[in-house]
């Protein structure tokens, strides 16, 4: 691949999220949907709403782990969720600013003017060709403008211009070329459109090289949700790919921000561009330095790092104008403005397109993950990423991948690790245990070793499988299975038996203290 002028991390501002304080939490008051989209991260559920008490417990817990701006109220469909308008009043008294994420397939004026009177902040709509949407299946991703346009205008007109709008678009490698086109109609929008995003397409592969384990245990990717047979080919669409098209119709086009990956520091995962204009033309892009003040500023005045804004802040870029004097992309975009004349009394807009670029496998087996993703979500007591929590429903844990063979297949097999009996108290007199042998050492507690281990085992499968299950083996899942959740306070056998040998040691020591005593006596 050829790029027009690579991405390189250097030339921007790495976004301050992280785990405990973000701009975002993630949240799903249901797993129930109202269309298909390919590649959703979320398995349809038709009994998923969740009780409002039940979401309200989770706000409280993602209170006492995570510092956020916005809440990101997704689902399934969260407008078809009985409870939405009370959640989003509730979220919104916690000063926390609700956001929706949506498909839009629910939305009407009544709902609009309901939400906007209950504190929502903004609207993202989910509209692309590779949805079963009734009346626009078959729909190219130019037709289906006029879709998006239809819901930009519900939101501004029954919203009275309080509510941000933002649009998300799965770009997959048949949609790529579509990229230009889309950014030239948010542009012709900006006065109704805040944000585009580009969410990249990923598909867990099962022809991948590699074999595939949850805490020792092997699983198979087909029972994941987002793992589709008829894209076992495709190929893994990157960042840099959509920032050059997006350049073919805005050659200046500049990012300012991005988050890089857990696996590899120069990948772009969350790639932030803002750009000012108008639907007639682009004066310029903010810099690095102009995100950095901002997400700085917002966090030392209101102890959190920014999301979404209203409507009427982006709208009124001249009224940052002033800042021309610390940050030279301003000064560009003045200088243009100042040029023009008779536009001065023209509203500008600031937009932000957003390039989003999810998991990327290795061929090591390595999965690069977006470090410090804004789309957390709590899932039983832990902040993990909303899109994956399949693999934590499946399977219990996170996948891990190793290369086909090399881990527990055939002559690549390594003899079974050896590990340490329980260390005793502090204070204690015995005597160093003897090391035991276990089949499996991070094997799950509650499942026999793989079978590929069996012919290793020293004894039969029959007899290994109680002393597996009573050695105090760690906890391997992210989130463990209620079978393994707290390991076993039994020690392990070798351990047991060597503490009796202590006494007679002890007793011999004694016999021979008390015949030196009486031989001097004498």
């Amino acid at each position: 691949m050829n790029a027009k002028r690579p991405l390189t991390p250097g030339s921007y501002y790495r976004l301050p999220w992280n785990l405990a304080d973000n701009s975002i939490t993630w949240l799903e008051p249901t797993t129930k949907c109202n269309l298909y989209c390919e590649g959703c991260y979320r398995e349809n559920d038709p009994d998923g709403h969740k009780p409002l008490a039940d979401v309200i417990r989770d706000l409280e817990q993602v209170r006492a782990l995570r510092r956020t701006d916005g809440i990101s109220i997704a689902g399934g469909e969260p407008l078809i969720y009985p409870d939405i308008v009370e959640l989003v009043r509730y979220v919104a008294a916690q000063g926390w600013k609700p956001i929706i994420n949506s498909n839009g397939q629910a939305l009407t004026p009544a709902l609009v003017r309901d939400l906007t009177k209950a504190g929502l902040v903004g609207f993202t709509m989910h509209v692309d060709s590779h949805q079963k949407r009734p009346g626009w299946i078959g729909k190219t991703e130019a037709e289906l403008c006029e879709l998006r346009l239809k819901l930009a205008k519900m939101i501004h007109e029954h919203s009275g211009g309080k509510v941000a709008c933002a649009f998300n678009a799965t770009i997959y490698r048949d949609t790529l070329d579509d990229i230009p086109m889309l950014t030239n109609w948010a542009q012709e929008h900006m006065d109704l459109v805040q944000t585009m995003v580009y969410i990249l397409f990923r598909s867990a592969k099962t022809q991948w090289n590699f074999d595939v384990f949850v805490g020792g245990r092997e699983v198979k990717p087909t029972e994941l949700v987002y793992q589709l047979d008829h894209m076992e080919t495709h190929k893994d669409i990157v960042a840099q790919e959509v920032a050059d098209k997006i350049r073919e119709v805005c050659p200046e086009f500049e990012p300012c921000a991005y988050l890089n990956g857990t696996e590899d520091p120069q990948s772009m995962k969350w790639l932030l561009t803002l750009r000012v204009g108008d639907k007639n033309r682009i004066l310029g892009h903010l810099s690095p330095k102009f995100a950095e003040i901002v997400q700085s500023f917002h966090h030392l005045f209101f102890g959190t790092y920014l999301a979404y804004t209203r409507p009427w802040l982006t709208n009124t870029a001249q009224a940052m104008f002033p800042l021309a004097l610390f940050d030279k992309s301003i000064r560009k975009i003045f200088g243009r403005w100042l040029k023009e004349p008779s536009k001065w009394t023209d509203c500008l807009h600031i937009q932000s397109i957003m390039i989003i670029q999810p998991c990327d496998v290795f061929d090591d087996g390595r999965q690069n993950m977006c470090d410090g993703c804004p789309d957390a979500i709590h899932y039983k007591g832990k902040m993990v990423w909303s899109c994956r929590v399949d693999e934590l429903e499946k399977f219990g844990g996170f996948i891990s991948c190793t290369p086909r063979g090399g881990c527990c297949g055939g002559a690549a097999q390594e003899a079974p690790a050896k590990v340490q009996a329980p260390q005793a108290p502090e204070g204690d007199t015995q005597p160093e245990a003897p090391e035991a042998e276990t089949p499996e050492a991070a094997a799950p507690v509650a499942a026999p070793a793989p079978a590929v281990a069996e012919e290793h085992l020293p004894v039969s499968k029959e007899e290994a499988l109680p002393q597996v299950k009573q050695m105090p083996l760690p906890v391997v899942h992210e989130t463990p299975l209620p079978a393994v959740s707290e390991p076993t306070t039994k020690p392990a056998p070798a351990a047991a038996a060597a503490k009796p040998k202590a006494k007679p040691k002890a007793e011999a020591a004694a016999k021979k203290t008390k015949a030196s005593k009486a031989k001097k006596s004498k």
